[in-house]
């Protein structure tokens, strides 16, 4: 086994084990995101309404096998990354040098971005899987030109779009590729490029047959998402909050040198291997510039370009081999940094007690005290109202139905979600939306600005004494309580 392999192994193997240890060991529950992907994937289908649907897939197969508990929901996060890291070493090595191929996986590894992603279950993780082998097997396409790697692509593309629409960027990558690299151009304007498209296609067909029978809901929301119905007005500030987010999803000393490879890279006509760092620059640029104009006419998470990061690692890996061997010195402090920050916001997030007294609650107070949440409220369900026993639990906030979900409050009580726009917002008001109905209905209302919408609702709604459960660190989760009586939803409202 070359030394740079066995290094690259030895790598992933201790920092999988060290984030296994972090999942079974973590006092945290599921974020209700989580716990939404874990509801769909007990009613597996080829969409949901704000995702495709793999993530689901995913989670149905680690959950069958090891259970239900949060661990078990989330494995597939650092199971995923690290064979991501393995497939960048081995895609970096194909492409020029097996101590590329190490330095690559590394970066990718331990940016900051994957510390985080491999505590938590999420769509990205797929996507990166699914964008990494569309990645190697369009080089190995380049170069063996076989039918082989034409159907690799084709599947990972499709895939990709099964996890995360921000697959398509790859496919805006490959057209690119298309008009500027020669080779790209002779493959994709071949019979190979239309097998991709149809293999690639008939994968992705099922989803949009789903969103086709449910109004393309996962469409809207997407574009939705994109919060562009105000005009094209510009937002700087949005832009400026998207880079100095990307310092934290790469590492600040990683992405700073990152750039100036690039630039470098870009103007550098002697470099070896020049066409394929080309197309590398082209995978890398393609979804940080879409994202950044994004951001800059409306708003952008800071992990919508995180794919850039694959082929971006690939890049300053190479760099590093290429050029001044002080920048290696500061890319390695950096990242040394960076896990050591990480390894220590585990370590201190694993243990309550210390989480509260560093003030860090607020971080996690999303996915604490969720069983206390759900007694609190089956107290209350035993009480009753009037001598009369609830009919349903309903809530207006997603993220706080899906929690109460998993934890368990469903099988005390049917949840229902309150809906307040003519059109449903969101998978649980699809699925499970608050009918008519005599009551009496537990209410927990989370917004303050749904309380006048609740009463045009409710023939009758009585105020109960707030949910208020203690989540340590002087933070609290507060829900404010009604005995709701004859509902009618109202449509067409102002907002929703």
């Amino acid at each position: 086994m070359n030394i740079y392999q066995a290094r690259t192994l030895w790598l992933i193997s201790i920092f999988f084990i060290l984030r296994l240890i972090f999942l079974y060991l973590s006092p945290l529950g599921l974020h209700g995101d989580e716990a939404q992907y874990w509801v769909w994937s007990k009613n597996l289908d080829w969409g949901y309404y704000s995702k495709p649907p793999f993530v689901a897939f995913i989670i149905f197969i680690t959950t069958s096998i090891f259970g239900d508990i949060e661990w078990a929901v989330r494995i597939s996060s650092p199971l995923l990354h690290s064979l991501i890291a393995f497939l960048i070493f081995r895609t970096a090595k194909f492409a020029f040098d097996e101590k590329t191929g190490f330095w690559a996986a590394a970066i990718y590894f331990l940016m900051p971005a994957v510390w985080v992603s491999s505590t938590i279950v999420s769509t990205d993780v797929a996507l990166l899987l699914f964008w990494v082998i569309a990645l190697n097997a369009w080089l190995h396409l380049r170069k063996e030109k076989s039918l082989f790697w034409a159907v690799i692509i084709s599947i990972a593309i499709g895939l990709g779009l099964l996890s995360k629409y921000a697959m398509i960027y790859f496919v805006f990558a490959l057209i690119l590729a298309t008009i500027f690299d020669k080779i790209s151009r002779q493959i994709f304007l071949s019979y190979k490029g239309l097998i991709i498209v149809l293999i690639s296609s008939c994968i992705i067909l099922p989803n949009i047959i789903w969103n086709y029978t449910n109004n393309f809901v996962t469409f809207s929301h997407t574009l939705d998402n994109a919060n562009m119905k105000n005009g094209l007005a510009l937002h700087p500030i949005e832009l400026l909050t998207f880079w100095i987010d990307q310092l934290g999803v790469f590492g600040p000393i990683s992405l700073i040198v990152l750039i100036f490879a690039i630039i470098i890279l870009i103007k550098s006509s002697d470099v070896l291997d020049k066409k394929t760092i080309n197309l590398l620059l082209i995978l890398t640029i393609t979804p940080l510039a879409l994202i950044s104009l994004q951001a800059l006419l409306s708003r952008a998470n800071a992990n919508w370009a995180v794919t850039a990061y694959v082929s971006g690692s690939i890049i300053l890996a190479k760099f590093l081999t290429l050029w001044s061997p002080k920048i290696k010195t500061w890319v390695l402090s950096g990242i040394v940094l960076q896990t050591g920050i990480c390894l220590s916001g585990l370590i201190i997030i694993s243990n309550v007690n210390m989480t509260n007294k560093m003030g860090l609650t607020n971080l996690v107070k999303r996915q604490i005290s969720w069983p206390e949440t759900v007694s609190a409220v089956e107290n209350i369900i035993d009480k009753g109202h009037n001598n009369s026993s609830y009919e349903f639990v309903a809530i207006d906030k997603r993220t706080v139905f899906y929690s109460l979900f998993y934890y368990g409050l469903n099988d005390k009580l049917p949840l229902r979600m309150w809906t307040f726009g003519k059109n449903p917002l969101s998978h649980a008001e699809m699925t499970y939306p608050l009918q008519s109905q005599d009551g009496p209905i537990l209410l927990l209302n989370y917004y303050n600005q749904d309380e006048l919408l609740l009463k045009s609702d409710f023939e009758n709604l009585v105020r109960l004494p707030d949910l208020n459960i203690d989540l340590g660190g002087r933070k609290r989760r507060i829900l404010r309580v009604w005995a709701g009586y004859g509902y009618t939803p109202r449509k067409g409202r102002p907002y929703g």
